[in-house]
């Protein structure tokens, strides 16, 4: 039962750390999920300085190009011209400055340096024309193919930045995505492992279990064999194999009082083996020993019926113990019992009345009251016993009162 309570907890226990795994597995697979998710905004927010780089080249084709190229025709006023242009250049530099406010790679400031240097150049060049707007006094010519050219040339560095800053945020991207796929992959891996390890531990302890349950069912049953075979032992007598004083008293209590309760004749016999102390002298103790057997044997082979018990009492003495009979038919089994073993025809030089093996058999069959003891019961047998001796032996005496 100990074992069974085990096993069910650890089985709670395995649900418990598999549903554990199961919910880390589920966390773990949503939040790289939602990273994927936001791969791309990220993979965007990347392109956001692209934007202010694409906001300097449109300025300086839109606002600070236009410009020159509308003043040298005359469509705008010196003062206008001068004030766009500064404006222009103040949008270049607030544009440059938050471009570079954000992270730059150690590989991508080669590239920024090179801009920004053409950035200055372009500055330059641009207060340069300012210059000349402001100088109506001493007007110079302002080349529109250089102005295209300068213009052209600041147009293709920055949008080289652009397209290095383009490849750099693909390859950002691609990055994260492999790194999700890895960790997705090493997630169900781990999980896998784990829950590999847990079920194998498991298996492993559930099979100690039920190994460890099984001995302990084999010593158990091992146990209750030798627990029966001792407790048969401390009844049975070693020499004989019938039943011995100690569990004749058992019987006797519990066959008398059913007796007793159920009205019906309770049957008590006494045999003694005739002259077997001259037995002993004459054949020895080993073939006194074989001549008690050879009684026992007759006292089974005669009582079969469940209701018969022969014991062996002591020495040369048993005793038998008969239910479920009248006196009538006890009495016949006496003188069966009796004749059986006369039949065996053992040699017995010894004996005074014949020259085989006898016994002598006192029995008392009695309907047991409340008033009636134990040991008057075994009295009047020992009683008829010893009448059976001092009539000649070899010969049942038998009543039916106390």
């Amino acid at each position: 039962m100990e074992s069974l309570n085990l096993k069910t907890k650890l089985l709670y226990l395995l649900l418990v750390v598999g549903f554990g795994l199961v919910v880390v597995g589920l966390v773990g697979y949503f939040n790289l999920r939602s990273m994927r998710n936001h791969v791309d905004t990220l993979y965007f927010g990347s392109l956001l300085p692209l934007g202010e780089l694409e906001s300097i080249t449109d300025t300086y084709h839109g606002k600070l190009g236009s410009t020159v190229y509308l003043w040298s025709h005359n469509l705008i006023s010196n003062e206008q011209a001068a004030q766009n242009i500064t404006l222009g250049l103040d949008t270049v530099d607030q544009m440059w400055g938050n471009y570079l406010s954000h992270d730059k790679r150690p590989e991508e400031l080669p590239y920024v340096d090179y801009t920004e240097s053409q950035i200055e150049s372009m500055r330059s060049y641009f207060l340069q024309i300012r210059g000349v707007i402001l100088s109506p006094q001493d007007p110079q010519p302002v080349s529109l193919s250089i102005l295209s050219d300068n213009i052209g040339s600041i147009h293709a560095t920055i949008h080289q930045l652009i397209h290095y800053e383009n490849a750099a945020a693909r390859y950002e991207h691609s990055l994260i995505l492999t790194q999700h796929q890895n960790s997705l992959m090493q997630l169900a891996l781990l999980l896998c492992v784990i829950l590999g390890f847990v079920m194998g531990l498991a298996w492993m302890i559930f099979t100690r279990i039920e190994l460890q349950q099984r001995q302990l069912i084999e010593s158990t049953e091992t146990l209750k064999h030798l627990n029966l075979k001792l407790e048969h032992a401390s009844y049975t007598d070693s020499l004989t194999a019938l039943f011995n004083r100690r569990y004749f008293n058992i019987v006797y209590e519990r066959e008398f009082k059913r007796a007793l309760r159920a009205g019906k004749p309770f049957v008590f016999l006494m045999l003694d083996i005739d002259f077997f102390k001259q037995y002993n002298d004459t054949y020895g103790h080993l073939q006194g020993d074989i001549a008690l057997q050879s009684v026992a044997r007759i006292l089974k082979a005669t009582l079969q019926r469940p209701g018969d018990h022969p014991f062996r009492l002591g020495g040369e003495e048993f005793g038998v113990i008969i239910t479920e009979t009248d006196c009538a038919n006890a009495r016949l089994m006496g003188e069966k019992i009796r004749a059986n073993i006369e039949g065996l025809q053992m040699e017995h030089k010894g004996s005074k009345i014949a020259q085989i093996l006898t016994v002598s058999i006192g029995g008392v069959c009695v309907i047991p009251t409340g008033l009636m003891g134990d040991e008057a019961l075994m009295h009047t047998a020992d009683t008829n016993l010893y009448a059976a001796k001092e009539r000649g032996r070899n010969q049942v005496v038998f009543t039916n009162t106390l």
